[in-house]
C-alpha cells in the first residue's frame, strides 16, 4: 500500500494514548521537518504492534508523506527482499519486475540493494517517504541485511522508517539489527500490557452487553490488545444468541481456557513455546539453571526465550526463579503436552536434581507417583528416602517403602529384604495386622539369615503391644544361627522375655530363656535396657520396690543415650518410659510422672506413631484416675479405645486399662460402664494367660464393690493374687487397692483373708521404707481391720495431696466409725471427705457420703459440683487470660476441637485460634496436652462431654 492507510486507524487506541501521542509527535517532527530516522516497536505477541504501526501511517499521510508498507511472515516462508518488493509495489510494476529478474540473475545482493535504495531516493525527491515494516522478527535474512545496510546509506534523505518486532526475538540476525539501530540512534517505543481498567474497557467496545462473559478469562490475559480481541472474537462465536439467552450464556470455561492458551502458545517463538510448556511440567516455579537442565541447553542460550515469555506475560521472575503469573494457566499449558511427554519430563527433572545432590526425600515425593514396576533407580529413591523419613514421619516413610516393595517385582531376595524393613513402620503407624502378616510371610520365606532374623525380632516387638501368638520355633532358629549378628539375637532374647513378663508368663517361663538372656545381655544397648527393665519388673514383682527404681533409673539413663528420634520408636524405650512414669507416681512424683507421659504421648501423635497410643493413652488414663481427675481419665480411656480399635488387634495392655475404666465407671457411678466392665473380667477369668485371669478376678471384685455383692474366699484369694502381682502390664497396682481388698473381705465377714492382705501390707512397708504411699495405706488397712481411728487418721496425713480418692476414703472410713460414738466428729469427717469427692468427680460415694450426712441430720448439704460461680468457669483473671480466653480454654482442656469451641460459643474458627494462640503465649505453654494438664490442676473444674 502507498500513500493511503485505513481511516480506522486515526481513531484513539483504547489503553495506548501516551504511545500513540508518542508515535503523532516523532512521526509529524521528522515529516515536517523533510528528515529521516528510524523507529523500533516493540512488544509481545498480541500487544498490538500492527495497530501502532497503521497509527504511525496513518499521521505520515495525513502529515503529506508517501507511506509504504510491507510485513514479514510468519516462521519466514518468504522469497527474499519480499517487504520490500510489497512495499515498492505499486509504486512501479515495471521496477519490481526489473529488480526481481535482477534478483534471479545476480549471485550477489550487491546490485539488488543498490536498485532499492537508487527507487528510494527518487520517491523522496517530491515528499517524505515513510516505509512501515511489519514483524521483523519474521523478514528473511536478505531483507534483514537491507535494512541495516539502507538505513545507514539512505540516512541524510527524508526516509522514515517504522518497523514491529516481538520483544526479545529469537533470531540472532533480527536481534543484531536491533542492537545496532539502536545503537545508531534509532528511537524505540515498547508496548507494555495494558491496565486492567483499559482492558475491560476493550471488551466493553467489542461486546457490549456481553462483556461479562470474559471476566472469568481476563487473568489469562496478559494485558495484551491482540488476545483480548481475539478472546472477544471468539466467545462472540460460540455463545448462543437469541432474545432469550442470558448475558453470560452457556460457555464452558476449560474449553475456552484451553483455546486461549493454545492461541498464545502459537503466537510464541520456538524456543519460548518450549520453555514455557517444559516449565509447566515442573511446577508453579521453576529456576532458570533446572530448566536448563532438563531442556539439554546452556543457561545462556535460554535468556532471549525467557525474556519473550516474560515480555509475554506467561511468566514473571521472583528472585532466582520464573513464576507462573497464574496456577490455572499452568495447568492448561501443561495439560497441552501428552502424558508421556510430562511423564519423561517429570522423570528428567528428578535425574537432574539427584545428580545436583538434592535430597532423596524432597524427589521421592514427586518420583512416587510416576515410578513405573520394576523401575529400580525410583525403588532405591524412595528406599532412601524412607529410611531418612522413618525417625520424624514414619507415616510418609511407610508410604514411600511400600511403594518400593510394589516396584521390586515378583517373589526376590530384594523385595524380602525391603518388606522386612517396611514392619517396624507398618507397626508403627498402625497397621499392625499387615505387619503382621507381612513378617510371617517373610519369616517362611526369608531372603538370608539376617533377615529372617530381624523379622522375628520386628514380630516380638509387635507382640508386646498386641495380642498374637509370636512364632516360638523360628525365634528358636534364630537363637541357634551362627550367622545371625549377636546384636539382634540381644534384642530378641530381651523382647521376647519381656513380652512374656507383660503377659504374666515369667513363671511358666523357666530358666531356659532367663539363662540365654544373661548370656547374651549388654550386647547392644537396647537389649541392655530391657534387661534392666525387666529387672526392674521383676524387683517390683517381689515387691522390692527400692531395686525397682534403683533399674528404672539405671534404664533412664541408658535410654537417655539413645538417639531419640529413634528410640522413641521403639516398643522396649515406650514400655520402659511408662514403667518408670509408674514409678516416679508411686514415689510420689506425679508432676514428673504425668509430664513424662504427656511429653511421650505429644511426641507419638506429632510423628504419627499409632501404635504407641494405646499404651500412652492407658498410662496417661492411669495418672489422672489416680490424682483424682476422673473425667479427664475417662476421656483418655475412649481415645484409647479407638486408638486401639484402628489397629485391628487387641491391646497386651487390655488388662490394665479394664482395671483403670473400672474404677472410673465405680466412681463416677457409671451403671451401664460398671456392667461393661463386668462383662469383660468374666471374659478375662477364662483366659489361660495368669495375668490376664488375676486382672479378672480384681475387676470382679471391683464391681462386686459397686453392687454391694458379698464374694467367697476363693474370689477374694483371686483377687488378692492380684494385688500381691505388683504390677499389671508396664503400671504398678495402686497400693490404695490393697485398702478396697480388705475393706471388701470385711464386709464379706472374711476377717482372716483381711489379716492376711494387712500382714501383706505391713510386710511390704517394712521392705520399702520411702514410699510414703506404702506407709499411707498400711496404716489405712489397720485401721479398718483394728477399728482404730487413730490409724486412720495417720492415714489421711501420710495420703496428703498425693491420692485425693484414698484420702477422702480414709476421712470417710474415719467418719463412718466415730458415727456411734462422736456425730459432730463424724460430721466434721465425713464433710471433708465429700468435699474432697466432688472435687474429684466421684459421684457414687458423693451421693453415699451425703445420704451418711443427712442421718446424722445434716440439714444442707451441697450437690456435686455446685460451684459458686458459674458452671465450668474458672475464676476471672486466671495466668492474665481475658473472658473470652477463659472461655475458650475452658473447654479445648476438656477435649473440644477449635469448630466445636466455636459452635458453642458462637465464635468463628478464626476467633478461637486466636484466643489459644494468646493462651498458649500467656501460659508459656506449646501444646493442648499441656493447656488441659495445666487447666485441670490449676483450675479443676467439671468436665462436660462432647
Amino acid at each position: 500500500m502507498s500513500g493511503t492507510v485505513d481511516t480506522v486507524a486515526s481513531l484513539p487506541v483504547r489503553g495506548r494514548k501516551v504511545e500513540q501521542k508518542q508515535i503523532t509527535q516523532w512521526v509529524r517532527r521528522h515529516v515536517h521537518r523533510n528528515g529521516g530516522g528510524v523507529l523500533w516497536i516493540e512488544g509481545p505477541a498480541g500487544a498490538g504492534r500492527s495497530r501502532m504501526l497503521a497509527c504511525a501511517g496513518n499521521e505520515a499521510a495525513l502529515a503529506g508523506a508517501r507511506v509504504l508498507t510491507g510485513a514479514g511472515m510468519a516462521r519466514g516462508r518468504m522469497t527474499p527482499l519480499a517487504p520490500l518488493l510489497d512495499a515498492l509495489t505499486t509504486e512501479a510494476d515495471d521496477f519490481v519486475q526489473r529488480l526481481g529478474k535482477r534478483a534471479r540473475e545476480e549471485t550477489t545482493a550487491y546490485w539488488l540493494l543498490r536498485e532499492i535504495a537508487g527507487r528510494l531516493r527518487e520517491l523522496t525527491h517530491g515528499r517524505p517517504v515513510v516505509l512501515l515494516i511489519d514483524d521483523v522478527n519474521d523478514c528473511d535474512d536478505l531483507t534483514l541485511l537491507a535494512i541495516r545496510t539502507l538505513t545507514v546509506q539512505l540516512a541524510e534523505i527524508p526516509l522514515l522508517w517504522v518497523l514491529t518486532s516481538r520483544s526479545h526475538p529469537d533470531v540472532p540476525t533480527v536481534r543484531s539489527l536491533r542492537r545496532d539501530l539502536l545503537a545508531r540512534q534509532a528511537a524505540r517505543l515498547a508496548l507494555p500490557p495494558l491496565a486492567p481498567e483499559a482492558v475491560r474497557q476493550v471488551v466493553v467496545d467489542l461486546l457490549g452487553a456481553q462483556a461479562a462473559l470474559t471476566e472469568p478469562y481476563l487473568s489469562y490475559l496478559g494485558g495484551l490488545p491482540g488476545t483480548v480481541r481475539q478472546l472477544c472474537a471468539h466467545l462472540q462465536e460460540i455463545t448462543p444468541t437469541g432474545p432469550n439467552t442470558p448475558p453470560e450464556g452457556d460457555v464452558s470455561m476449560p474449553t475456552v481456557l484451553t483455546w486461549l492458551v493454545t492461541r498464545r502458545l502459537d503466537e510464541l517463538s520456538e524456543g519460548a513455546r518450549e520453555l514455557v510448556t517444559t516449565a509447566s511440567v515442573l511446577g508453579d516455579t521453576v529456576t532458570v539453571q533446572h530448566l536448563a537442565g532438563v531442556l539439554g541447553r546452556s543457561e545462556l542460550t535460554l535468556i532471549t526465550p525467557v525474556n519473550e515469555v516474560v515480555a509475554a506475560g506467561l511468566l514473571r521472575a521472583e528472585d532466582d526463579r520464573l513464576v507462573f503469573v497464574h496456577g490455572a494457566l499452568r495447568e492448561v499449558v501443561s495439560d497441552t503436552l501428552p502424558s508421556p511427554v510430562r511423564l519423561s519430563v517429570r522423570r528428567r527433572s528428578v535425574q537432574i536434581r539427584e545428580q545436583a545432590g538434592v535430597s532423596r526425600v524432597s524427589l521421592a515425593a514427586e518420583l512416587i507417583g510416576m515410578a513405573e514396576s520394576e523401575d529400580a533407580w525410583a525403588g532405591r529413591i524412595l528406599r532412601d528416602a524412607a529410611q531418612e523419613l522413618a525417625v520424624v514421619a514414619p507415616g510418609t516413610a511407610t508410604r514411600y517403602l511400600k511403594r518400593a516393595v510394589e516396584l521390586t517385582g515378583g517373589v526376590c531376595r530384594e523385595r524380602q529384604r525391603l518388606t522386612a524393613e517396611l514392619l517396624p513402620l507398618l507397626w508403627q503407624t498402625g497397621e499392625v495386622a499387615q505387619a503382621r502378616d507381612l513378617a510371617r510371610e517373610v519369616i517362611q520365606t526369608p531372603p538370608d539369615a539376617a533377615t529372617h532374623a530381624r523379622a522375628c525380632l520386628e514380630l516380638a516387638r509387635m507382640s508386646s503391644q498386641f495380642r498374637f501368638p509370636q512364632p516360638e520355633n523360628h525365634i528358636r532358629q534364630t537363637y541357634r544361627r551362627r550367622d545371625v549378628p549377636v546384636s539382634v539375637k540381644d534384642q530378641l532374647l530381651a523382647i521376647t522375655m519381656l513380652t512374656r513378663l507383660l503377659t504374666g508368663e515369667i513363671d511358666e517361663t523357666g530358666g531356659t530363656v532367663a539363662g540365654s538372656l544373661m548370656r547374651t545381655r549388654g550386647v547392644h544397648p537396647v537389649g541392655e535396657l530391657t534387661y534392666r527393665l525387666i529387672q526392674s519388673m521383676s524387683a517390683a514383682h517381689r515387691h522390692n520396690w527400692t531395686d525397682a527404681v534403683r533399674h528404672s533409673d539405671a534404664v533412664a539413663a541408658l535410654v537417655a543415650q539413645l538417639d531419640q528420634g529413634r528410640a522413641a520408636a521403639l516398643p522396649e524405650v515406650a514400655v520402659s518410659t511408662s514403667w518408670r512414669a509408674s514409678l516416679l507416681h508411686l514415689s510420689g512424683d506425679d508432676r514428673s510422672a504425668l509430664n513424662m507421659v504427656d511429653d511421650a504421648l505429644e511426641e507419638a501423635e506429632r510423628r504419627g506413631r499409632q501404635a504407641l497410643l494405646p499404651l500412652w493413652r492407658t498410662a496417661r488414663a492411669r495418672l489422672l484416675l489416680d490424682s483424682g481427675q476422673l473425667t479427664a481419665a475417662a476421656r483418655e480411656l475412649a481415645a484409647a479405645d479407638e486408638a486401639i480399635a484402628s489397629t485391628g488387634l487387641p491391646f497386651t495392655g487390655e488388662p490394665a486399662a479394664l482395671y483403670t475404666r473400672a474404677r472410673v465407671a465405680f466412681h463416677l457411678g457409671d451403671d451401664a460402664g460398671v456392667e461393661a466392665c463386668a462383662a469383660q473380667a468374666g471374659a478375662l477369668l477364662k483366659s489361660e494367660e495368669p495375668q490376664r485371669r488375676r486382672a479378672g478376678a480384681w475387676v470382679d471384685l471391683i464391681t462386686a464393690a459397686y453392687r454391694d455383692e458379698t464374694l467367697t474366699v476363693r474370689q477374694l484369694n483371686a483377687a488378692a493374687a492380684y494385688v500381691r502381682r505388683g504390677f499389671s502390664h508396664a503400671a504398678v497396682i495402686d497400693p490404695g487397692d490393697a485398702v478396697l481388698l480388705v475393706r471388701m473381705a470385711l464386709a464379706c465377714g472374711q476377717r482372716e483373708v483381711a489379716l492376711r492382705i494387712v500382714e501383706f501390707i505391713g510386710s511390704r512397708v517394712q521392705h520399702n521404707t520411702r514410699l510414703p504411699l506404702f506407709e499411707a495405706a498400711a496404716a489405712h488397712a489397720r485401721g479398718l481391720l483394728d477399728r482404730d481411728r487413730a490409724k486412720l487418721t495417720e492415714a489421711v496425713e501420710r495420703y496428703g495431696t498425693a491420692r485425693p480418692l484414698l484420702r477422702a476414703q480414709a476421712w470417710e472410713d474415719a467418719g463412718v466409725l466415730l458415727t456411734a460414738t462422736d456425730a459432730a466428729e463424724a460430721r466434721a469427717c465425713l464433710e471433708r471427705a465429700l468435699e474432697s469427692y466432688e472435687a474429684c468427680g466421684a459421684d457414687r460415694e458423693s451421693r453415699r457420703v451425703r445420704s451418711l450426712l443427712r442421718n446424722l441430720g445434716t440439714k444442707s448439704v451441697t450437690g456435686p459440683g455446685a460451684p459458686t460461680t458459674a458452671p465450668g468457669t474458672p475464676d476471672t483473671g486466671w495466668r492474665g487470660l481475658t473472658p473470652a480466653e477463659l472461655g475458650v480454654v475452658h473447654l479445648i482442656a476438656r477435649g473440644a476441637t477449635n469448630r466445636q469451641a466455636a459452635e458453642r460459643l458462637f465464635l468463628s474458627p478464626h476467633t478461637v485460634n486466636t484466643h489459644v494462640r494468646h493462651a498458649f503465649e500467656k501460659l508459656g505453654i506449646r501444646s493442648r496436652v499441656q493447656l488441659a494438664r495445666l487447666y485441670l490442676q490449676e483450675v479443676d473444674q467439671p468436665v462436660e462431654a462432647f
